[in-house]
Order: C-alpha cells, then sequence, then structure tokens
C-alpha cells in the first residue's frame, strides 16, 4: 500500500511539474535556439521497465524546461533486437536517437549509411558538455573510415570483467563453503543438476556468448579486437607487446577447444536444457524466476540482477563470485555502448542537444541510470545510493535506456555515504591496465563480403558447439573452420593482419 501511494504521488508531481514548465520552457541551449517545442524518439535495446512510463514523465520535466523537448522512448527487447534492430532502421520509422553498439550493428549500418555523421564541429556546437568531457578514444574507436557516427558512453570496457551470479542458499545447502574457480563453480552446476527439481544450473539461451566471455576469454586471457569481437584477437602475455603474429582465429585454437570440450561435458550433465538454443527464455529472466541457478553477463547487469532478487528473495543470497581469479583486465572499448542518429532524422541538431543533457545533466543522468529517487533508489551521497522500496520497477544502475549513457563523471556506487564498491567489482577494475590494442579499430570494407559469410556460417555452428549440443565437439570443429575457410577466412586474417601492423607503425 506503501509503494502504491508512493507511486502515484510521484506520477501525479511529475506531471505537475510538467505542467508548470511549459510556461517556463528554456529558449537557448549553449548559444543555441531551442525557443521551437521539437518531440524526438529515441529507441533503446533491452526489456522494459515495469516504471518506464513514470521515469520518462520526469525525464520529459525536465527536458521541456532545459530544453524545450518532449522525448518518446520505445524499447526493443533483447530477444527482439537481432530481428528487428535493421528493419526499423531501413523502415523509414521516425527515430531520432538510436542505441548502438559493436554488439548490435554498429559497423553493419553505419557502413550502409544508416546514420549521421557526427562531425567535431557539431560536437562542440550541439553536444559542448559531451565535447568537453568525454574521452578523446571514445571518438577515435567510434571512427569507421576515419568518419564517427556513434556518441559513446564515457566509461571505458573493461574485458574479462566478468562475474557470474548465482543463489548463495543452494551453495549453503549442499556444503560447498565458496565459488571462486571454474571447477567449484562445476561442483556447485552438478549439485543443483542432481538435485534441485525445476531449476537448471544455468537456464542458457540462445547462443551461450556469455558463456564464452566469462568461461573462454576471460579464463585464457584472450583479447578480442573492437569490433572482431568472437573472431580475432591475441592472448596478452604480461610485459609483451603484440605484433601481427600474435594474432588468433579464436575459434581455431586449442583453448576453444578446450573450452568446447567441457561445454559439451557441462551440457552431458544437464547444466542446461537440450533445446537452450532456441529458447527465448532469457538467462536473466530464468534466475529471477527462480528457474535458473546462476547467471552469466557483464559486472552492471549481474549486479542490477542481484538488486532485482535481494529485493524480491532475499532468501536466495544471491552472490556474485569471480571464477576466472588471476586474470588480466584491460582496458577496452567505450563503443560497446553508445547512442547514433539515424541518417534519416530531421531533428540531428535537437537530438544531440537531447543527449549531451541526457549524458552530462547529473539529475536526467540520475532519473535514466537509477530510476525516480525515493521510489527506485535513495540517494546517500553524491556518489552513493541504497535500493528503495520501489526498486523492482525500475532496472537500477542498468536501465536499458542508460547503457549508452555511462558517465564515469555521474555514476554512483551502491551503499551508504562513504560506501566502498563491491569487492568482486574492485577485483575486476582496480588493477585494469591500459593495452595497446584498444584503440585499435578495424575496417571490414575490404573483407565485406567475406565477413558476411563466415558470420552465417557461425550462426549456424557455434551456438550448438559452445553450448555442447553436438555429437562430436573436434568433428564439429573442423567442419565449422573448413566452412570458414570456404567462406574467406584466411582473407580476412590477412587483412587484420596487415591493419594491425599499420595501426601500430601509426604508434611510432
Amino acid at each position: 500500500m506503501k509503494k502504491s501511494f508512493t507511486l502515484v504521488l510521484a506520477l501525479l508531481l511529475a506531471v505537475l511539474c510538467a505542467t508548470s514548465c511549459l510556461a517556463e520552457n528554456a529558449a537557448e541551449y549553449y548559444g543555441n535556439d531551442v525557443s521551437k517545442h521539437e518531440s524526438l524518439v529515441m529507441y533503446v535495446i533491452g526489456d522494459e521497465p515495469t516504471d518506464s512510463v513514470l521515469v520518462s514523465e520526469q525525464i520529459n520535466a525536465l527536458m521541456e524546461e532545459k530544453l524545450n523537448t518532449s522525448l518518446t522512448i520505445f524499447y526493443i527487447p533483447l530477444s527482439d533486437y537481432e530481428q528487428k534492430y535493421s528493419l526499423l532502421l531501413a523502415s523509414g520509422t521516425d527515430i531520432d536517437i538510436m542505441y548502438t553498439s559493436t554488439w548490435a550493428f554498429y559497423n553493419q549500418e553505419a557502413t550502409k549509411g544508416a546514420f549521421a555523421e557526427i562531425t567535431t564541429e557539431n560536437l562542440e556546437k550541439y553536444m559542448p558538455q559531451t565535447y568537453a568531457c568525454e574521452s578523446p578514444m571514445a571518438f577515435e574507436q567510434a571512427k569507421i573510415n576515419g568518419v564517427c557516427y556513434m556518441v559513446a558512453r564515457n566509461n571505458a570496457y573493461i574485458n574479462n570483467a566478468v562475474p557470474v551470479l548465482i543463489r548463495g542458499d543452494l551453495r549453503e545447502k549442499y556444503g560447498i563453503e565458496k565459488v571462486d574457480s571454474v571447477e567449484t563453480l562445476e561442483a556447485y552446476f552438478k549439485a543443483v543438476a542432481e538435485n534441485e527439481e525445476g531449476v537448471y544450473p544455468y537456464a542458457a539461451a540462445g547462443n551461450g556468448v556469455d558463456l564464452s566471455i566469462n568461461l573462454f576469454q576471460s579464463r585464457y586471457n584472450m583479447l578480442p579486437f573492437a569490433g572482431l569481437d568472437k573472431y580475432f584477437g591475441y592472448f596478452y602475455e604480461e610485459g609483451k607487446t603484440p605484433t601481427a603474429d600474435d594474432i588468433v582465429w579464436q575459434l581455431g585454437t586449442e583453448e576453444y577447444l578446450e573450452y568446447a570440450t567441457q561445454m559439451k561435458a557441462w551440457a552431458d550433465m544437464g547444466f542446461w536444457s537440450k533445446n537452450a538454443v532456441s529458447n527465448s527464455i532469457s538467462p536473466r529472466d530464468a534466475f529471477e524466476n527462480g528457474t535458473s541457478a546462476s547467471v552469466f553477463w557483464n559486472i552492471d547487469t549481474c549486479e542490477s540482477i542481484k538488486n532485482v532478487v535481494d529485493a524480491s528473495h532475499p532468501e536466495w543470497k544471491a552472490e556474485l563470485v569471480n571464477v576466472t581469479p588471476g586474470v588480466v583486465h584491460a582496458e577496452g572499448m567505450y563503443t560497446g555502448d553508445g547512442f547514433a542518429f539515424p541518417a534519416t532524422s530531421k531533428k540531428l541538431e535537437r537530438a544531440m542537444m537531447a543527449l549531451d543533457l541526457l549524458k552530462n545533466d547529473k539529475a536526467l543522468y540520475d532519473l535514466a541510470r537509477y530510476g525516480i529517487e525515493g521510489v527506485h533508489y535513495n540517494a546517500t551521497s553524491d556518489t552513493t545510493y541504497t535500493l528503495a522500496d520501489g526498486s523492482s520497477g525500475y532496472t537500477v544502475a542498468n536501465a536499458p535506456i542508460s547503457w549508452g549513457l555511462k558517465n564515469d563523471n555521474l555514476e554512483r556506487i551502491m551503499g551508504e555515504a562513504g560506501a566502498t564498491q563491491s569487492e568482486i567489482r574492485k577485483s575486476l577494475f582496480s588493477d585494469a591496465i591500459s593495452e595497446i590494442s584498444s584503440g585499435f579499430i578495424f575496417d571490414e570494407t575490404p573483407v565485406k563480403a567475406e565477413l558476411a559469410a563466415i558470420s552465417d556460417v557461425c550462426s549456424q555452428y557455434v551456438p550448438m558447439i559452445e553450448l555442447g549440443l553436438v555429437d562430436d565437439v573436434q568433428a564439429s570443429l573442423n567442419e565449422f573452420n573448413s566452412q570458414c575457410e570456404r567462406a574467406g577466412l584466411n582473407t580476412v586474417y590477412e587483412e587484420v593482419k596487415a591493419q594491425f601492423n599499420a595501426y601500430l607503425e601509426g604508434l611510432n
């Protein structure tokens, strides 16, 4: 009852604020005339939070006040984005701001002309706060053939910073002291598989990519190249500067064979469904509804899921664990999240100003990232927060609208004033190194046809191999790699090495 009253009160306040602000709209933004009201449309990838409308009401109240602009936000569910994303852009749908990423068609759509060019002049004029505060590397990494089409997050992705979220109550139930390695994780999975009815150790779905990021790339110190994450990279060795000769086709290495073999063993032990590839229920939803005993994802998402479960099922004692201690953590991509402006938008300048505000205005950033203060979270200082009673209504600290907005200058950490980051987050981030390959951006133009053909082959084979749903791992890998070679793998491989050589020479 208390929660319902709070939500209704917050909604009424938002509506009243929006109404009063209409008469006091801003006339200029850093010298730009905004006296004419504009309505913008934003699309983001991610599942829509229950209280998204409530939050967007308050976002719009501030947008009206500060920019004489309203923003309509649409969500593309994670289960549908691969099918819907490109279709939306090609359909001529009215879109002014679009989430994009190296994992969500940025290169493909930018090279097709789907996104507007973002020039330095436009950034200085329409996104002055972003231009002043954003890391220059973020814009460099977003360039394709020397042209930038994305405003990336101001938050470098840390390669291999990938925990696992597990059920602490089940770990205790089966006498497992701690889960801190792949071996102890397997023991936990085995106990759940043999004893828990209706709960998979890991309810895998789709391509199993989050498993491979943790148990292959992270485990073996594989540092992938931006834009070629699943294809090429190199195995990091401390003190050694990589050369083109160190580059490997990840899916043809002995380490990958070892990983795929272990996944086959895990699948045979019933750690996930035999129908995992076609499973449409995300691992996140499965963990939250109690049908999965673990989640593999990035640190932000795992912490967000833990927040939800701590509120709804505290008896599960959700725990973040690191099963690959001692691996290298390297500062990598900014372009893992960002926003672009569709080339068809008629309101590019206002859209840039709106994104500038969302990324840099503290009040707007807090709303987008954490929800409504007092409803979804409680601010315990300028840089910390705790969960409020209504936290389950919003994806606190990881809302889909905020993925591309991430700004280290405005982030909060969970805890009382003066609290520090979680031990897992500290262990994953505090020792991150600046690595030479982080600025390397591959231009796929010369081998675009070959990469498309390889991608088709991967979509046929990789999900089954990585989820261990094949009869013979070695035979399947041999067949897969043979098909990739026919698709032009060697041509792509040589192009990657040539471009990396040129990149290294440019640094000297």
